[in-house]
């Protein structure tokens, strides 16, 4: 077998090491996530509810994730106005910023510096699924150069660069709701 040739051994050896991945994923969701929020490594006590409170808040007002996550740094910067601006209830992200500042200044890091490391995390430009088709439609009539610039701009995700503000964007409210081929 690939794991040992007595299958009693091989079961037992597989069945240790899944019972493992609970933790373990939980253990790197906390860790990145933490990474996106500013939190440090490992965060800081309660990043997680931090997490969970914030993707809370941006589900319920559908919120952009990838803007949104981004920018949580120009917070950090000083200036709340463009994270706040991707909520409908800005008491609420307020409220949540309040504590995300508290937990953030437990750790006594730079704050110039978390911004800066929160940029490496969250990208300004992610093949969101409008310019993807919209990229295919072009290929499929021949014209590559909407695929050859959308790769050249999610190459560089996490560099803003003028003029690209439309592959920032979310989609449209008129681009409905996106199905991919597996239904997700």
């Amino acid at each position: 077998g690939l794991v040992d040739g007595d299958d009693d051994v091989a079961i037992e050896k597989a069945t240790e090491v899944l019972q493992t991945f609970s933790a373990r994923y939980e253990d790197h969701w906390s860790a990145v996530m933490g990474a996106k929020l500013g939190l440090g490594d490992p965060p800081a006590d309660g990043g997680d509810a931090l997490v969970a409170d914030l993707l809370t808040l941006m589900q319920a007002d559908r919120a952009d994730w990838t803007g949104c996550f981004r920018a949580l740094s120009t917070a950090v910067r000083g200036d709340p106005g463009p994270a706040r601006a991707y909520f409908t209830d800005p008491a609420g992200f307020d409220a949540w910023v309040e504590r995300w500042d508290a937990a953030r200044a437990r750790d006594h890091r730079d704050p110039a510096a978390v911004a800066d490391a929160m940029d490496r995390v969250n990208p300004v430009y992610v093949p969101r699924n409008h310019r993807v088709e919209a990229a295919l439609t072009a290929a499929t009539a021949g014209d590559l150069g909407p695929v050859e610039e959308l790769v050249a701009v999610v190459s560089d995700p996490f560099t803003e660069r003028p003029g690209l503000d439309a592959y920032a964007a979310p989609a449209p409210d008129d681009f409905g709701r996106y199905v991919t081929f597996c239904g997700t």
